[in-house]
């Protein structure tokens, strides 16, 4: 683990007390380090499955009373999120408690699982070894131990008093060289997996269905960078189905902008919310047991509604409404991200505005990613809105990274994404992608049987909300990005697939690095646009923190003329060092974090 080097250099006040999520790691039985994120202020609280029932409400009523965010998991097991009074707090209840109860802080290991540790630690001594001799040889004091499972020399310690120190104890019994090995015994929340994950080819390309293995968008690696939390992605489209238990959670509250008298009312049975649950779930179905997952499955999703199908199962949209679904996206609902699965027809100038004003004023000045579908007319030159210089226009490729035949292309692409039968959310029951005739499906259509998703679905429409949800992921990461660099880190970071077939060249339309006109930059490409995102050298300078800021580097943080008040926190995550200037004061309401990587 690094060591975090401070430099002071003038006047560091400090008022409050100096928290920390730090790395930690343990041993495995090679002697490889496995690190963990552990968040000091979430605390799991194990209650003794032997105490009473009125020990336990006693428990809970004590937890509760300290003020934080309370949550019942079990009737044995709590989670509490304090801050640093009420964690002073939680001390005297575990002093009272200490027979009944274990307190761990939470952690979280790099494919994202949840854990904590309990008061045991299970370890393996050598064959010609005691393990009394070896616990007391590490002044290790201990209220029991047991054998565990087939091998005789596998114990199970439980520890005695009342600290977290169940990683530190087993750290210290491996590195003894006593034993083989030496581990807490952790709780898990064990995420249920997606059943129709390993179907989106689009994330993960292993070869599945006839496709060339490693053509895809390089979703795992991202995720274990960046999820999407605390982004908003508005589905500009003709609705999404409000009631899908794969999206419900990750739905913010919506926008109709349509004439509902007319057949645009949220959540319309007749059909209408086919195409943008399909999109929203591209984007941001949610991780669970569940059918799929979006590509940023902790970002929430906007539902714009600016069209809306008629009886020849035909889009009906009016310049108004888009104008006005534009307009409410990204100043009423502060969306951060756009996702425009839609476009044909004539320029606009009341739409070209309101979209200039998104990339230039949303996100409080930052400026709104707006992501268009270049369009499926088989055609040399990118649709309208596509076709607009300052939005990023998206094409569709096929398994093999092959431009799907359909794509429009030209000198107005800007990259391209999985649009080919693809896994998403369906509306409900009938009516969807995922049709019935006469109550069975039909044998030209072959899908899934559950009807609430479908496979099939595609088009530069599939292809747009990829590129959305990357976009959330980048900004999740770093969302001091303008518009404009996350577009240049998107561009920039494109895979050049399918070189044998598509020749990229430097183009003076196209800056951000080699591009072609068939799949202009190459396809999108998550991980390395956010690890793209992350300055190597961040000078946090001349500012008042008024409100919670994470300041994030990948390298070294600068900090001089800085003041912390009004009850806000200043986080700040660097795997290099925090050099602290001049006039840096933390105000006695406010809280300073640093994160060590």
């Amino acid at each position: 683990m690094r060591m975090l080097k401070f430099v002071l250099i003038g006047l560091f006040v400090l008022n409050c007390s100096l928290l920390h999520s730090q790395t930690v790691y343990i041993y495995d039985e090679f002697g490889s380090k496995l690190y963990f994120q552990k968040t000091e202020s979430v605390k799991f609280v194990s209650i003794n499955p032997s105490s009473s029932m009125e020990q336990r409400e006693r428990i809970k009523q004590n937890l509760k009373s300290l003020g934080g965010d309370f949550q019942e998991k079990t009737p044995f097991l709590y989670k509490v999120t304090l801050n640093a009074e009420q964690e002073a707090k939680l001390f005297s209840v575990i002093q009272r408690e200490a027979n009944n109860l274990c307190v761990s802080s939470m952690l979280m290991y790099a494919d994202s699982t949840v854990q904590w540790t309990s008061n045991e630690i299970i370890l393996k001594i050598f064959s010609d070894a005691n393990i009394e001799t070896v616990l007391n040889d590490n002044s290790i004091s201990y209220k029991s131990i047991r054998q565990l499972g087939y091998d005789l020399q596998v114990f199970v310690v439980t520890l005695t008093g009342i600290e977290d120190k169940t990683i530190e104890y087993a750290n210290l019994l491996y590195e003894s060289g006593n034993i083989v090995f030496a581990q807490p015994s952790f709780w898990r929340l064990i995420k249920l997996y997606n059943p129709l994950y390993p179907q989106q080819w689009g994330f993960n390309n292993t070869g599945q269905n006839g496709g060339m293995a490693g053509i895809d968008i390089n979703a795992p690696e991202a995720w274990q960078l960046s999820t999407g939390t605390g982004v908003k992605v508005a589905v500009i489209d003709e609705g999404v189905d409000l009631t899908h238990s794969d999206l419900n959670n990750n739905l913010l509250f919506g926008y109709d902008a349509t004439d509902g008298s007319l057949g645009g009312s949220n959540g319309s049975s007749k059909g209408n919310d086919a195409h943008g649950t399909a999109c929203a779930g591209i984007i941001a179905a949610e991780d669970n047991s569940e059918g799929v997952k979006g590509v940023a499955y902790n970002a929430k999703i906007i539902p714009v509604r600016i069209a809306y199908k008629n009886s020849y199962n035909n889009w009906v949209t009016y310049d108004t409404w888009i104008t006005d679904g534009v307009y409410n996206a990204w100043y009423h609902k502060n969306a951060d991200v756009l996702s425009n699965s839609w476009g044909g027809g004539s320029n606009s100038p009341a739409i070209n505005n309101e979209i200039n004003a998104a990339i230039t004023q949303g996100r409080g000045g930052k400026g709104c990613v707006v992501v268009f579908a270049s369009g499926n007319n088989y055609a040399s030159s990118v649709s309208y809105p596509a076709s607009l210089p300052n939005v990023l226009a998206v094409g569709a490729i096929n398994r093999n990274g092959n431009k799907a035949d359909f794509s429009n292309y030209g000198t107005a692409l800007d990259i391209v994404a999985p649009g080919v039968d693809i896994p998403t959310t369906d509306i409900r029951g009938n009516g969807g992608y995922n049709y019935v005739t006469n109550n069975q499906y039909d044998p030209a259509y072959s899908d899934y049987a559950n009807k609430d998703y479908t496979g099939k679905f595609g088009g530069t429409s599939a292809a747009c909300p990829h590129v959305a949800g990357v976009a959330a992921l980048v900004l999740s990461y770093n969302p001091d990005l303008t518009a404009q660099q996350v577009r240049n880190i998107i561009e920039n970071t494109a895979q050049k697939v399918r070189a044998d077939l598509y020749t990229y060249s430097n183009n003076a339309a196209h800056p951000n690095g080699t591009w072609n006109n068939q799949v202009g930059h190459g396809l999108v490409n998550a991980y390395a646009a956010i690890q793209a995102a992350c300055p190597t050298l961040v000078n946090f300078t001349n500012q008042t923190v008024t409100t919670n800021t994470t300041v994030k580097s990948c390298g070294d943080i600068n900090i001089e003329n800085v003041t912390v008040k009004n009850g806000a926190k200043l986080t700040l995550d660097a795997p290099g060092e925090v050099n602290i200037g001049n006039n840096f004061e933390v105000e006695e309401d406010g809280e300073f974090e640093i994160i060590e990587n």
